[in-house]
C-alpha cells in the first residue's frame, strides 16, 4: 500500500496515509571473514557500520531486534486494520469547513467510515484521524478518502480525491469431517492450520451449535482435582503450516421426517468460531458460515440385525435374526418381501411375501429370514423390504450387515 499520495500543485492541502501496526523482529546475521580472503575489508566495515552491531565488538549478535515497518505489511481476514490519516495545509493561505471521507471499498460491498471536520486550519495547520475496521472479507480492497474546504481568500470550494489498494490474506485453513456414530449421533473433527507466515497464539476456539443441535467439547479432560484441562496443553502456539485437530459430538434434537425416497437429510449443526492472537498481541477472529452435514433419516420402522454369522461356508445356507421396531405412533401390519440384487453375493433363500404379527406403537419383534452365499468374500446383505399393509408404505433396508464367505473345503 502506498503510504504517501502525491499532491496536485493546484491544491492548498496534501493527505498522506499510514497504517498503525506493531513492529517486527529482526535478527542479525553477521559474517565472519579473514583478512586474506577476497573481500578483505568490505564485509568488515558493514558490519561495523550497521546500527544492530554492538559498539566494540562486532562479532557479537544481540539477538533479536525490533524493527519499525518499511511497508504496508500484511494484513489477514479476521484482523482490524488501523490507519493514520494526515491532512495538512501546507499553503501561506486559511482555509475552512476541512472534511475528511473514508470508505472501504471490497468485492461485496463498501463501507463508509464516520466523516471528521475541522471548521478553521491555519497555515501549517493539521487534521490528524485514525480509522478502524475489522477485514471480513477476503481479496482486494480500497481506501478511498475524500477531501473537501473552502478557501477563505476566494471562497471557492475544492475537493480531491486518493485512492490507496491493499490485499487482506487468508490466515487459516478451517476443514470439517463429519463421522455418523451409532443412534443419531454425530463427531465431527474441525482441522485449523496456520497460514500465516509467523507463529499464532490460539485465544479460543469454540463450536456454537445450531438451534436443532447440542454439542459436547471432546478437547479437554478432568486433572486429579476435577479442573478441566485442555488437550493441548497450556501452551496454545501454533507454528506456520501447523494443524490442529479439535472434536465435537454432536446431537440433534430432532432429526428431519422420514420421505419414502430418501434414507439420509442435511441439517445444519452450527459454526465455528475462532481467536487468536499473532506476534506482538494482534488480535484477530474469524467464524465459519453454517457447518452442514448429512444425518440418517429416522423412518417410522426400524430394522437391526441381533444375530448373524461372522464367516459362512460357500453355497451352505444360514440364518440372520433381525429386530424389527414399530417408531411410529400408529399401529403397523408388516409384510416382509426378499428382494434380488443382481450381482450380489449373498441370495435370499425363504419365502417373500410373507404376513407378520401386527406391532403396536414402540413394540418390536424377531424375525428370522434364511440366505444362501453364492459368491467367495466379504459380501454385504441387503434388499430387504417391509410393507405396511395399513397404509402401503414401504420401508426398504439397503444395508443390513456382513458376512465372509469362505470357500468349500472340498
Amino acid at each position: 500500500m502506498e503510504q504517501v499520495a502525491r499532491v496536485e500543485r493546484q491544491h492548498l492541502l496534501s493527505l498522506k496515509v499510514m497504517r498503525l501496526t506493531k513492529p517486527t523482529m529482526a535478527t542479525t546475521h553477521h559474517p565472519y571473514m579473514e583478512p586474506w580472503d577476497i573481500s578483505g575489508d568490505v564485509l568488515q566495515r558493514q558490519m561495523v557500520d550497521d546500527p544492530r552491531t554492538v559498539e566494540d565488538i562486532p562479532r557479537l549478535a544481540q539477538g533479536e531486534f525490533l524493527l519499525l515497518p518499511q511497508n504496508f505489511g500484511v494484513i489477514f481476514l479476521g484482523e482490524t486494520f488501523k490507519g493514520f490519516i494526515l491532512v495538512s495545509n501546507n499553503s501561506t493561505e486559511q482555509v475552512k469547513d476541512v472534511t475528511l471521507k473514508t470508505e472501504l471499498s471490497a468485492a461485496k460491498g463498501r463501507t463508509v467510515l464516520p466523516p471528521v471536520t475541522v471548521s478553521n486550519m491555519d497555515p501549517n495547520g493539521r487534521l490528524e484521524h485514525i480509522i478502524t475496521h475489522e477485514m471480513k472479507e477476503l481479496g482486494d480492497h480500497t481506501l478511498i478518502c475524500n477531501v473537501t474546504y473552502i478557501i477563505n481568500s476566494t471562497g471557492e470550494e475544492m475537493f480531491f480525491r486518493r485512492v490507496f489498494k491493499f490485499d487482506v490474506g487468508k490466515p487459516l485453513d478451517v476443514k470439517t469431517k463429519f463421522h455418523n456414530l451409532e443412534e443419531k449421533d454425530i463427531l465431527m473433527e474441525v482441522q485449523i492450520q496456520n497460514l500465516m507466515p509467523f507463529p499464532m497464539c490460539m485465544n479460543q476456539v469454540s463450536f456454537e451449535p445450531s438451534s436443532v443441535c447440542t454439542s459436547t467439547n471432546l478437547n479437554s479432560f478432568s486433572d486429579s482435582s476435577g479442573e478441566r484441562q485442555s488437550l493441548f496443553g497450556k501452551e496454545q502456539y501454533v507454528k506456520p503450516g501447523d494443524i490442529r485437530r479439535y472434536l465435537y459430538r454432536i446431537t440433534p434434537n430432532a432429526l428431519p421426517p422420514s420421505p419414502t425416497s430418501k434414507t439420509t437429510a442435511s441439517i445444519v449443526v452450527g459454526k465455528m468460531d475462532v481467536m487468536w492472537f499473532s506476534r506482538f498481541g494482534e488480535r484477530g477472529r474469524i467464524q465459519t458460515g453454517p457447518l452442514q452435514t448429512s444425518v440418517p433419516i429416522v423412518t417410522d420402522l426400524k430394522v437391526v440385525v441381533i444375530s448373524s454369522p461372522g464367516d459362512v461356508t460357500l453355497e451352505e445356507p444360514f440364518q440372520i435374526t433381525c429386530l424389527v421396531t414399530n417408531t411410529s405412533p400408529r399401529p403397523m401390519k408388516l409384510r416382509s418381501m426378499l428382494v434380488r440384487n443382481p450381482g450380489a453375493g449373498v441370495l435370499w433363500s425363504g419365502v417373500t411375501g410373507q404376513y407378520h404379527r401386527e406391532l403396536v406403537p414402540h413394540s418390536s419383534a424377531e424375525l428370522t429370514f434364511d440366505l444362501l452365499p453364492i459368491l467367495p468374500g466379504l459380501q454385504a446383505i441387503s434388499m430387504l423390504c417391509f410393507q405396511d399393509m395399513l397404509t402401503n408404505q414401504r420401508y426398504p433396508f439397503h444395508k443390513l450387515c456382513q458376512v465372509f464367505v469362505n470357500k468349500s473345503s472340498t
